[in-house]
Parts: structure tokens; sequence; C-alpha cells
């Protein structure tokens, strides 16, 4: 992967807004505080392509998690996860996720072309929670002539409005429409390379689905937008002289996922990471030393540590014993 320049990534991004996908990251289970930053080989938010939203968008104002009504087909639990990426990929706040897509028969509900209108079955939107996560609940959907099987979706945030489309690989709709109610149909006309959407960057959108153990399948997708996250706090004791300045997702040639803290201070401190989520601690750092000045390090995160929003806490311990704690949301990207 071709490391991307934060800044050289978000001025593409441009005033219409562009969306960052957060990449896979392969386990690893070493310590906790090392040094190896030089290692790293890119950051997690990368450029992810808009796609066409398509002729069959509709508005339909509907916030609801189950999208489902009384189509027909394999069940599909798809969620999503919503960062910023112009402030290290913490959630963002307010925005709105839209999906839509076609049937299993490949109709758009609410479509006068496809004899639907006033339905509206497979379209919704859900609004992040505070780790930045949505989740719908569909169906895998079907295919028409001309495109590949796919779902639309939309982010919106402030006046940002970012559209793409989300893909399965050939293989996998192959395994899928052998099914009921999708076998009652010829095999899709067109596959992911001959569409004229999915292009050479299609890659980036495609979805895995997992089984989900009921004869239905779960997905995950992970994109940030540029702005909308609340930021980072810094709670207790004021008079310590250091601070947390940022944190980045990183990962190493080997594939550790990594956050790599700057620290600056005025004053001798010591500093223990802590990463939290729902209460439980994913991990604790050692104890390091951190003379007056500004210095950067690693903290790798365990490969037992699933993909989502979390809580780092990062506190600070001056000569006289008094402590200060900078807190952030961090993004865990997922394992690949």
């Amino acid at each position: 992967m071709t490391k991307i320049n934060r800044r050289a990534a978000i001025g593409a991004a441009g005033a219409s807004g562009a969306a960052f996908l957060i990449g896979g990251i392969r386990p690893s289970a070493h310590g906790l505080f090392d040094d190896g930053v030089e290692q790293a080989v890119a950051a997690t938010c990368v450029m992810t392509p808009a796609k066409t939203e398509g002729p069959y968008f509709v508005d339909e104002k509907l916030n609801r998690s189950d999208i489902r009504e009384s189509q027909d087909g394999a069940k599909l639990a798809l969620t999503m996860y919503v960062f910023d990426a112009d402030d290290d990929c913490a959630p963002v706040q307010g925005a709105t996720v839209d999906i839509w897509h076609c049937n299993a028969a490949g109709l758009y509900s609410d479509e006068a072309a496809n004899g639907t209108s006033g339905q509206n079955w497979l379209r919704g939107y859900q609004t992040p929670d505070a780790g930045g996560k949505v989740t719908f609940r569909t169906i895998y959907p079907g295919w028409y002539s001309g495109r590949t099987v796919h779902i639309h979706f939309k982010v919106r945030a402030g006046g940002l409005e970012f559209t793409s489309q989300l893909f399965f690989t050939d293989d996998m709709n192959t395994t899928v429409f052998k099914r009921a109610p999708y076998s009652s149909r010829p095999a899709p006309d067109t596959t992911d390379e001959r569409d004229n959407i999915y292009g050479a960057d299609g890659s980036s959108l495609l979805l895995q689905p997992q089984s989900d153990g009921a004869g239905g399948y779960t997905a995950d997708f992970s994109v940030g937008v540029s702005g909308g996250s609340s930021g980072s706090t810094t709670t207790t004791d004021s008079r310590v002289a250091a601070a947390l300045s940022s944190v980045k997702a990183l990962r190493t040639s080997a594939g550790t996922r990594k956050l790599r803290l700057t620290v600056t201070g005025s004053e001798a401190v010591t500093a223990v990471a802590r990463l939290t989520r729902g209460g439980r601690t994913l991990l604790r750092s050692r104890k390091r030393s951190l003379a007056a000045g500004k210095h950067s390090f690693t903290v790798t995160i365990p490969s037992s540590v699933r993909t989502g929003a979390a809580t780092l806490r990062l506190t600070f311990t001056d000569s006289a014993g008094n402590t200060r704690t900078a807190t952030r949301t961090v993004h865990v990207a997922k394992r690949s």
C-alpha cells in the first residue's frame, strides 16, 4: 500500500468532500509500547473512490435500522463505521448514513419505472452512535441488467455529502444466487470487471460477508469523511505541563496495528496508556519516562482487539505526583 500524506489527501478532497477508507490490518500480539515508527508503512485512512449516485436515490427520510420490510432474500447485517479523517479517525458526530439497493428481483422501491411507486423497502438511514457505528438489517441485493451487484450509500455531515457504492466478489454472488429466491433468475449478465461503475478502483469498496450461522451474512465497512468529530478532551489536574498532541493509526511492514502518540511538555513526566471499550480494558502499557520536549512513540494493539471505536487514555504523572489524563476516541482497524 502506498503511503498517503494526510494533508495531501485532504487537500485532494476539496470542497465537494471526499471520503477515506479505514483499511484492514493484519493482527499482531506483540508488546504495548515500542519504537519502530520508522517501520510504519501506511496510515489507515486512505482515499476512497466516490461512485455515482445513480437514478434510484429517493430521500425517504426513514430513520431505521431494519430496512427489509416484506422483501425476501438472504439476510445481511451491514455495519458501517464513520470516522473523521481530519481528526485522526475520531468518530463522526451528527452525520447521517443512507443506504439503498435493489431487491432479489433487481427492482428498486418507489420507482415508477420499476412499478413500485409509494413503496419504500430497502431504503433507510441511521445516525452513527458515539463510536461512529451504524448497522442496517437488510438482504443480499439482487442484480439488474448492465450492473454488477451493489449497495449504494451516502454520508451527509454538515455541508459534506459523499456518495459511493459497495460491491461483492463474483464468487460470492454465484454462491448466494444458487439459493431461492435468487435462483429463479438467470446468472447476472455483468461481472465486477465488466461493470462500468466498479472500474479499476472498485476492489477498495468490496464487502467480505461472513456467515452468521443461520443462513444469512454479516459484513462491515469503515469509511471516513472530512470533519464532524468531537475531537479530544483533557481531564483532571492541569498543573502537569504535558499534553497529547496527536494520535495516528499506523501499521508496520509486518502488518501490526499501532497507534502513534505525539506528546509535548515543558517538564519531565511518566506516561501510561490504556485503551478501553465499554468499560473493559483492552490494553495497558508499561510506564514510559519522557523528558521535557516533543516525543513520539507507538502503542501496539494486540491481535485480540476487535474492530471499532475505543477510548485511549494517556495519563501523565510529574515528579511531584500530580496527574493529568488526555482522552481521545480512536478507531481500531479491522483484522485481515
